[in-house]
């Protein structure tokens, strides 16, 4: 573990270093800073830039109160920013390297610089757009057909939320606006389908204690998902056990006829393959809506974390074929934020082969994947944003 732990961080590094390295050797070249000095100041400035994600995510995590928390902001929105810097570089360079193929003389320098700093300037303020995207909630609304769906739950509403991520950028003032806003929704049942907890937090029973106020007629279920290991897998259960909120870890519950299966995210060590054939842990032939965290086929025994984590990044199987197979009605989903920003929504439609956002429909199975209630890493957010998924049931 602490090698695969050691291996994965020497990976990041390298890339944060060689994309901050990359915007040093452009930035010098596109506004001719000659002066060493000036040269060697930008270049710790983005050295220190290139850790800076890395150190605040240790320090928030140590300790979570005002001051980790704002240079955990600051240091992922800088994240965030890069990625567009990086972008309207590689346009700067591709005009430049154009210039030199005109049949005529231009000012280069001049045409370069102004260039650079009108797209710059254009990556700062899609940057600050983003942002303000970022603290944003949408309601919304959905209607699935369930076969063989209860009476008792005919045009009944369920709420979906997803990936919180509470203790990084999103804490209590954010809970202060989340849970008026679902109870407003008068709902019979809340399901969570993972990551309510980030992986950077330290203060999980005081969010549980705000999301004790989560209000529906049959309450409120949850299932982990993979930042509840980055934050503590013992220490989240704990917390969710001694609330309102029940967990379903690899098992399934019966309300009035509908039946709530929750397969937990699959661990460090080596995780059993849920048993759909076993009556104790699952009733076929019952309408069933399952709370799996990532948009993918459940995974098969033996796989243990960094083959499922490296599987669902690369290529996950987005052929929901057990499930289908075994007869679920709905699953819910979250895990891609369906890609937060561009041009990562862009990647996350192609990674999850379109299954990265929304509802999907294979003969009578359907899926829905939300955008998260919450957010992760840069406080950044377009196209998609933060969501409250509200379902209503309707016999199919």
């Amino acid at each position: 573990m602490i090698l695969n732990f050691i291996r994965f961080v020497s990976v990041v590094l390298l890339i944060a270093f060689t994309t901050h390295y990359f915007l040093f050797f452009s930035w010098v070249r596109f506004f001719n800073i000659h002066a060493f000095s000036s040269k060697l100041v930008l270049f710790i400035i983005m050295f220190f830039l290139s850790i800076t994600f890395i150190l605040s995510s240790f320090f928030i995590h140590m300790s979570n109160n005002p001051f980790t928390r704002a240079y955990y902001l600051l240091s992922w929105t800088w994240l965030g920013l890069m990625s567009f810097l990086l972008i309207m570089t590689a346009i700067i360079w591709v005009v430049k390297g154009g210039l030199w193929f005109l049949p005529y003389d231009l000012p280069a320098k001049p045409i370069i610089q102004s260039l650079s700093c009108f797209l710059y300037g254009l990556a700062i303020v899609y940057a600050g757009f983003c942002h303000y995207q970022f603290y944003k909630i949408e309601v919304t609304s959905l209607s699935v057909p369930i076969k063989n769906l209860p009476r008792q739950w005919e045009g009944k509403k369920i709420i979906q939320l997803s990936d919180l991520h509470l203790g990084g950028t999103k804490g209590f003032k954010f809970l202060e606006k989340l849970i008026p806003l679902t109870n407003d929704q008068n709902v019979d049942l809340i399901l969570i389908t993972g990551d309510l907890f980030d992986g950077a937090t330290g203060s999980q029973e005081g969010y549980i204690s705000k999301l004790n106020n989560l209000k529906a007629k049959q309450g409120v279920i949850f299932t982990s998902g993979n930042h509840e290991i980055y934050s503590g897998v013992e220490k989240s259960r704990k917390a969710i056990e001694n609330s309102k909120i029940i967990m379903l870890d690899n098992k399934a519950i019966v309300i009035d006829g509908l039946q709530i299966l929750g397969i937990s995210y699959p661990e460090f060590k080596n995780t059993s393959f849920f048993d759909f054939n076993d009556p104790k842990m699952y009733t076929k032939n019952l309408p069933t809506i399952l709370l799996y965290h990532t948009p993918t086929n459940i995974k098969a025994s033996g796989k243990n974390l960094p083959e499922v984590r490296s599987s669902d990044y690369l290529a996950p199987d987005t052929t929901f074929s057990t499930a289908i197979n075994n007869g679920i009605s709905l699953q819910l989903s979250g895990h891609t934020h369906a890609g937060q920003f561009f041009p990562f929504t862009w990647v996350a439609n192609k990674v999850f082969k379109g299954s990265h956002y929304g509802l999907h429909k294979i003969d009578d199975f359907y899926i829905n994947i939300s955008s998260g209630t919450g957010s992760w890493g840069p406080p950044l957010r377009s196209g998609y944003l933060s969501e409250i998924v509200v379902i209503t049931l309707t016999k199919a």
